[in-house]
């Protein structure tokens, strides 16, 4: 039973719940009213726990000084620790004590802005003489519930509309609608509500329905704007650069949505999922034909672990491609290779006889095998941006165990493919991050926004700590260092761990699923915590199935316009939260483990595991199913969504479904035709790239293959 947990006001559909009078749902709480027990530790400051008990207290006696008073000393001295604002859910102190100052009564409110006004005043004067945000960000991040908290929330808004980042614009915007009206204060730090602005709030509200419009949600900005034009349609105010009739205004922008461009994730498979939101969907299908070329990969020591019995199992298609103009590149825990998607041919180069090789340049030392046994799957990621190409290499271990001979360590590195072909232009290793007697290992590859790049270090034994780190994109000198979380792992000391977590960047902010009870977001400036939630954890102790690929897969957070969906290998639970704040919209149990979450579309998020499901975005409600029920027929490594389509890869063939409706348009043998196999998937160009455990195969156009008989399939529509 699918659990759902409310619409969350102008979050994420914008349903004119923005009004003060108009409230279609409220936020549920985050979990079961029933407790668990959260499987990591956090840093949750006790003090600020006894303290809030305090403010609580002088609360309900109404003394406003006393608990103004220890509110912002609160904030001031411990605002980057974590508060459990709910069970299960954690917020930032400095957010959490502005939520609760939202909701005290008018002559509390003044009393705190007697204190902090003078501060919020300076920071917004230099903002205007200088036009920039960071004096702004101040006032929001410690002193929103000033006398000129509005104002920044505008201004920033503002520049988030310029920049296109439209999540962030509508957060913003957002905070500015009053919450319902109440006879008494409402002590709810779920979301935030300035109480008392004197901006035009019609004229928010409309800018917030241009928000939904320019994000391609169309008939939710339609909805949005009758509803507004039911209770404003008189109200008047300056929108897109014109004055007049708010409601007139909207309809004429409405009415055109050729205005509307989409985000640039449509063209180049730049990382794991092809986009850093995790959410890749081409333009176009590929046109599928005969085999244009194929290039044997050799596996190394980390694909198979042949002399370790926890890899019983077929080896995993675990190299995950990436396209950057003419040439594809993959890697595995030794080697980069560079390939021209076009023909085949190394890359920057018109010999087949040269090497395809980018990474290292000199013959490499072979590795040998770990001393103590391994278990996990390994998997290999790299990530383009600005013309760079970077990659996690050396061991795929990432939690060494305790009596492990070999130094087992990782590194970043980073090639020019631009101007150097792939010359090396920095190396980072994890022995340079040794901390006491831990060494850190870095999980799968970064993210990379601007001159900064992102990834998670990990480490253990016995207790595993979850970090995300931030280095410069140019020197790779680390920039900041914020631990997430702690957590006990049920596996004994004695092996080695193998896990590859990567990140999600969606508006600039970063989000992990940390595989371990907690999904955080953090900030990509300073790496502060913006807010995390837990959940129960079924931790796996089984080793063959933890090294059974067809048990867990390589699952990031999937961003899509404000929505975060995650689905944790530790958890049965299938999740949607609202990005910014964290608060659950919705979660139901999953019959089956989910190893892919393929895509978002404007209404269908596409899943899959063992089959492949399209689920309702909104609510989390399976609106098709298609798949075989025969374990030879299983899914067999990652798809892509190209058009109306998704690719969708088995061990011998690949079914081309349609993406909201469910129906299977061509099944496309591989094995019997080809004598190849599944495995991730990837578009360059026009061509469909296979990379399965042992070989990169390139379909081109000619000679097109024929759709078989898909009687056998059962592609059913779920209402």
């Amino acid at each position: 039973m699918q659990i759902l947990r409310g619409c969350i006001a102008l979050f994420v559909w914008g349903a004119l719940t923005f009004s003060t009078e108009i409230i279609l749902a409220q936020p549920e709480p985050q979990v079961n009213s029933s407790r668990f027990r959260e499987s990591v530790t956090l840093d949750v400051n006790n003090t600020v726990l006894k303290k809030m008990g305090s403010v609580r207290d002088y609360l309900s006696e109404q003394q406003w000084e006393d608990a103004v008073k220890i509110l912002i000393q609160i904030s001031d001295e411990y605002g980057d620790s974590l508060y459990p604002e709910a069970p299960g859910r954690y917020l930032r102190v400095s957010e959490y004590c502005q939520n609760l100052l939202a909701g005290f009564p008018p002559e509390a409110i003044a009393i705190y802005r007697e204190k902090v006004d003078p501060r919020a005043k300076r920071w917004y004067e230099e903002a205007l003489a200088g036009s920039s945000r960071q004096p702004l960000i101040n006032i929001t991040e410690q002193a929103l519930m000033s006398s000129y908290g509005d104002d920044a929330l505008d201004l920033l808004g503002e520049m988030a509309w310029e920049e296109g980042q439209l999540a962030e614009a509508r957060s913003l915007w957002r905070k500015l609608i009053p919450r319902t009206a109440s006879d008494s204060p409402v002590y709810d730090t779920g979301l935030f509500h300035y109480p008392d602005t004197d901006l035009p709030v019609p004229e928010i509200l409309a800018r917030l329905i241009l928000v939904s419009f320019f994000q391609g949600n169309f008939s939710q900005a339609d909805f949005e704007q009758g509803q507004f034009r039911k209770k404003y349609p008189q109200a008047t105010g300056r929108l897109a650069g014109k004055e007049g009739n708010l409601s007139d205004l909207l309809a004429e922008i409405l009415a055109d949505p050729s205005r509307v461009s989409m985000p640039d994730n449509r063209s180049e498979l730049k990382t794991f999922a092809g986009h850093q939101t995790r959410n890749f969907r081409a333009a176009q299908p590929p046109e599928i034909g005969a085999v244009d070329w194929s290039f044997p990969v050799p596996l190394v020591w980390s694909q198979e672990f042949t002399a370790k019995p926890a890899f019983g199992f077929r080896v995993p298609p675990g190299l995950f491609p990436v396209v950057h103009q003419e040439h594809v590149f993959f890697n595995d825990a030794e080697r980069i290779y560079g390939l021209n998607w076009k023909t085949g041919f190394p890359a920057w180069s018109q010999d087949p006889q040269s090497s395809p090789i980018l990474y290292p340049s000199a013959s490499h030392r072979v590795n040998r095998l770990p001393f103590r046994p391994v278990v996990g799957v390994p998997r290999y990621t790299s990530t383009i941006a600005g013309g760079r190409l970077y990659a996690r290499m050396g061991s795929p271990v990432t939690s060494v165990a305790k009596d492990e001979r070999l130094g087992l360590f990782s590194d970043l590195v980073c090639l020019d493919l631009d101007q150097g072909q792939g010359k090396l232009l920095w190396k980072i290793s994890s022995a340079q991050l040794r901390e006491q007697n831990f060494v850190w290992s870095f999980e799968g590859a970064p993210v990379v926004s601007g001159n900064r790049l992102y990834v998670v270090l990990h480490r253990g034994f016995p207790e595993v700590q979850t970090n995300v780190a931030c280095f410069s994109a140019d020197t790779g000198e680390m920039i900041w260092n914020q631990k997430v979380c702690l957590a006990l792992r049920s596996i004994e000391e004695g092996v080695n761990y193998i896990s590859h977590l990567l990140l999600t960047l969606g508006e600039d902010q970063l989000y992990l699923s940390t595989d371990m009870g907690a999904i955080a977001s953090l900030n990509t400036v300073n790496g502060k915590l913006n807010w995390l939630v837990t959940y129960p954890s079924q931790d796996k102790t089984d080793k063959e199935e933890l090294s059974n690929h067809m048990k867990t897969g390589l699952v990031p957070c999937l961003y899509d316009r404000g929505i975060l969906f995650a689905a944790p290998q530790d958890s049965s639970q299938l999740m949607a939260f609202d990005a910014e704040s964290g608060l659950l919209l919705w979660q139901r149990p999953w019959p089956e483990q989910i190893r892919n979450l393929l895509g978002a579309t404007q209404s269908t998020l596409v899943v899959s595991g063992d089959r492949l499901f399209g689920l309702d975005r909104s609510t989390g409600r399976i609106t098709w199913k298609t798949g075989y029920h025969d374990p030879e027929g299983f899914g067999y490594g990652r798809g892509v969504l190209a058009g109306d389509y998704i690719y969708w890869p088995l061990r011998e063939e690949i079914l081309v479904v349609h993406t909201e409706q469910g129906y299977l348009k061509q099944k496309i043998s591989l094995r019997k035709q080809y004598g190849a196999t599944g495995g991730n998937l990837v578009i360059a160009g026009n061509q469909l790239l296979i990379a399965s455990p042992r070989r990169l195969t390139a379909f081109g156009a000619d000679g097109q293959i024929p759709a078989n008989d898909s009687k056998k399939i059962s592609a059913l529509s779920v209402k």
